[in-house]
């Protein structure tokens, strides 16, 4: 049997199609796939079909579908695995673990063999991974995985054929893969490659300088060392660029230079299909051996969902918007992770580079502050759209905490002294605000809240844009968030967390440990980050209960979404 997901979601015996349901049951078997014969919870495919509403027949609904599939595959096909079901799958009956075992063999081979079977490999390819299934909810996870996949792939392939003085061939292709992919530097570099070995150096240089123009327009940033690099050796007629005679396979001692990136992708593969780790097993304290890091936690079941070295992502700082999780940092740029698969979605450039402070994701935006201004990213474009400068440009440190509410942008120039309101459609400033040395703002609980080095934590009455209550919160303020009915604030310093009512009025301090900082609130709870005490507490924003879980060594940002938090253990 051949089940087929790099396309339309297929199913064939021989030559016969199977009937395959409707877009629901389509659906489930997808995901089971997906999971390489590994069990999915019911819950999951609960919440992954039906997303946060699942109607009360959902459960019967799963088992009707389960009940039709085993009648089309076969009833050996799909089995019942404790509170959930796998799907039975034999050695090469999945078009995309051809693919990925395709692609690892190609890992050592000679640039020939490489290329011939990655060409195999992409031979599978129908069309878009889960074509007739992309716009269901669950499916936009899982199809930028497999998108991602592709590339990756696309970017070794290419290079195993450049090195076979294929050339010329490849440029029609990677003229298509720049254009679409304007900000996938690699593909550039591979057209210019390409280019300049057909003898068209001018159009090798026309080529790199409309990406760099792209890079700069959109995001504001220059092109990659390597790729300045490249325009230079063009320049030069660097003699290394030129195609090498590729000699018998045995002649060649060292390996390709797409391998390493074969072997990366083998690895990550390897990765994303092992079963996830596992640091608690009951109790309320929970502990962890795991290392420096960025972890994404399952609070519920104490479930390492996935993890990435502290190394690919220096500096970090999480938050979230989309119902999703946002990673940036000064290797990796502003990274978007699923919370529930913890897999990529995408990466993007902030528009500021490593000059960039804060980041607000709204709706199909990103808002961006920074030393030289306020920038918006569209998600759909994927591109910046918008850039204002409501400030004096002359700045040092720009702008920094940034908050939307009541129809405006609110951000904080620290230098200037002042919260300014500002048109997201025009970038016109609105008001200006004086408070001294503002950092942290958050918008509700009857305005916008305003830490201040100097005066606590202040509200902002949208109405009049003036203060309308002071919280004399103990400084040093660490930052602000909303939730509840309440506004929160951490003091590191004294390991506590605030909860002030929308008078300004402090209802309670709780002491969450040694260095509590980068608080975040969702579904009912405050989360904070204790930095010195390595650990992370949880308050119940309607009981005060508190969880902590205790890892051991220093802890840097976190982020709550739901049942899941993202944080980085520094040290």
């Amino acid at each position: 049997m051949d089940f087929r997901i790099l396309g339309p979601l297929e199913v064939r015996d021989g030559d016969r199609r199977l009937d395959l349901g409707g877009v629901k049951q389509r659906s489930l078997l997808a995901l089971l796939l997906l999971a390489h014969g590994r069990p999915v919870a019911t819950e999951r495919l609960i919440d992954d079909i039906w997303g946060e509403r699942p109607p009360e027949t959902a459960r019967k609904s799963i088992q009707k579908y389960v009940s039709n599939l085993r009648d089309s595959l076969g009833a050996g096909r799909i089995r019942t695995i404790d509170r959930g079901y796998a799907v039975q799958l034999e050695p090469g009956e999945l078009d995309l673990g051809r693919f990925e075992e395709t692609a690892r063999s190609a890992a050592a081979a000679p640039a020939r063999r490489a290329a011939t079977e990655l060409r195999h490999a992409f031979a599978l390819v129908v069309r878009e991974p889960l074509a007739d299934l992309r716009d269901q909810p669950w499916a936009e996870t899982e199809v930028a995985r497999l998108d991602e996949l592709l590339l990756m792939t696309a970017e070794i392939r290419h290079d195993a054929e450049l090195d076979l003085g294929e050339h010329r061939r490849l440029i029609p292709g990677l003229e298509d893969l720049a254009a679409k992919h304007p900000y996938r530097e690699r593909f550039l570099e591979q057209l210019m490659l390409a280019l300049y070995r057909s003898g068209r150096q001018a159009d090798a240089l026309a080529a790199y300088r409309r990406g760099a123009t792209r890079l700069r327009t959109d995001l504001g940033l220059e092109p990659s060392e390597s790729l300045r690099a490249l325009e230079e050796r063009i320049l030069n007629h660097d003699p290394l660029l030129t195609p090498r005679p590729q000699g018998p396979p045995w002649r060649r001692r060292t390996r390709p230079r797409y391998a390493k990136g074969l072997l990366a992708l083998g690895t990550a593969l390897a990765v994303a299909a092992a079963a996830s780790l596992w640091i608690v097993t009951a109790g309320a304290q929970h502990r962890s051996t795991l290392g420096k890091r960025i972890v994404l936690l399952d609070t519920r079941n104490g479930k390492v969902i996935a993890q990435w070295p502290y190394r690919d992502y220096r500096f970090p700082w999480v938050t979230t918007g989309n119902g999703k999780f946002w990673l940036a940092s000064f290797t990796n740029g502003f990274t978007e992770v699923d919370p529930r698969s913890g897999r990529i979605l995408r990466r993007l450039l902030p528009p500021f580079g490593n000059a960039t402070n804060l980041a607000l994701p709204v709706g199909h935006s990103i808002w961006f502050t920074g030393r030289v201004g306020l920038a918006r990213y569209d998600l759909r474009s994927n591109r910046v759209v918008a850039r204002f400068t409501p400030f004096h440009p002359r700045q040092g440190f720009g702008l920094y905490g940034i908050a939307r509410g009541a129809g405006s942008l609110w951000v904080a120039s620290v230098e200037q002294n002042e919260v300014l309101r500002v048109n997201p459609r025009t970038g016109a400033v609105e008001a200006r605000i004086p408070v001294p040395k503002p950092w942290w703002l958050a918008n509700g609980n009857g305005g916008l809240w305003v830490s201040s080095d100097s005066e606590g934590l202040l509200r902002i009455d949208p109405t009049s844009n003036s203060i309308a209550a002071i919280a004399r919160v103990p400084e040093p303020i660490d930052a602000v968030v909303v939730g509840n009915g309440f506004v929160w604030a951490t003091n590191s310093k004294r390991g506590t967390a605030s909860k002030v009512d929308r008078g300004g009025r402090i209802v309670a301090t709780y002491r969450t440990g040694r260095g509590a900082h980068e608080p975040s609130f969702s579904a009912g709870k405050l989360w904070v980050s204790n930095e010195k005490e390595g650990s992370l507490t949880s308050i119940d924003a309607a009981t005060g209960r508190l969880r902590t879980f205790r890892f051991g060594r220093r802890l840097g940002t976190e982020a709550a979404l739901g049942r899941y938090v993202m944080f980085a253990i520094t040290a």
